[in-house]
């Protein structure tokens, strides 16, 4: 180390630093999947090792109408319901232990959904924009029955995104799936960002912990008055038996299905 030129040590101290820095983004969730849009303010944290992505359910704007509206051609029903809840939203993803970890209540019972962090299979393509201060290019992914298009910045040199889009050489400012349903934009960037963040989910010890494939099915199974939703939508004759239930959220598919 001692025989190192200078600018060879300085270049190191720069890449150091670099990697201890820690940024806090806000996004404005836009979602237009249910017919009534929804708006959203998320808080992102990051620093090298982890990423904290949280929503306050105050800082969601909504129309709630429940509703579910059935397609006699393939027997399915697609169902909206609206659940309000004064818990706020925790999303931890943690590099070191490959691991996400999100909360949520499956009727009253309070529960830590967990999960490898997912191997997204990026596209980088030649495209580029400015967005605010940073310059940013363009990449394009396949995640869960969407696809992405993400915007984002190697000036922020921290593989992370909102929600759980990770895996580009730089803070992600902008996604969307092209079918312009959701959308995550970003409005306020603090980088380098010197503040406590979050490091958990509070109240940790108070929740059970199920794995996300066990997740999947209790909320296939726990929908409030689902059954009588249904019945108020289906032709006459029309059996409940044997029915398909489409999901209209962010995740359309999960990898154990595609492999069926």
């Amino acid at each position: 180390m001692k025989n190192l030129p200078i600018f060879i040590l300085l270049l190191l101290t720069g890449i150091i630093k670099s990697q201890d820095k820690k940024v806090y983004v806000e996004y404005e969730i836009t979602n237009l999947s249910t017919g009534n849009p929804i708006y959203v303010n998320a808080k992102l944290f990051v620093d090298k090792t982890k990423s904290v992505y949280t929503i306050n359910p105050k800082d969601t704007k909504y129309n709630k109408e429940e509703k579910a509206t059935y397609n006699e051609n393939d027997n399915s029903v697609t169902k909206i319901i609206y659940k309000s809840s004064n818990t706020a939203f925790f999303l931890i993803t943690d590099k070191l232990k490959d691991s996400l970890e999100f909360n949520s209540t499956s009727r009253e019972t309070k529960l830590i959904v967990q999960e490898k962090i997912h191997p997204f299979k990026w596209t980088i393509h030649k495209d580029t924009k400015k967005i605010g201060d940073f310059n940013c290019i363009k990449a394009t992914t396949y995640f869960r029955g969407r696809n992405y298009i993400a915007w984002y910045s190697p000036e922020i040199p921290l593989n992370s995104g909102p929600w759980k889009f990770s895996g580009l050489p730089g803070l992600i400012i902008e996604v969307q799936d092209l079918e312009n349903l959701f959308s995550w934009k970003t409005q306020t960037i603090r980088y380098p960002f010197k503040e406590n963040s979050p490091k958990e989910i509070p109240n940790k010890e108070t929740y059970t912990k199920i794995h996300l494939k066990e997740y999947v099915g209790v909320q296939g199974k726990n929908s409030t008055n689902f059954a009588s939703l249904i019945q108020t939508k289906m032709p006459k004759g029309s059996e409940f038996k044997d029915m398909k239930i489409k999901r209209n959220g962010i995740e359309l598919i999960y990898e154990w299905e595609e492999d069926k």
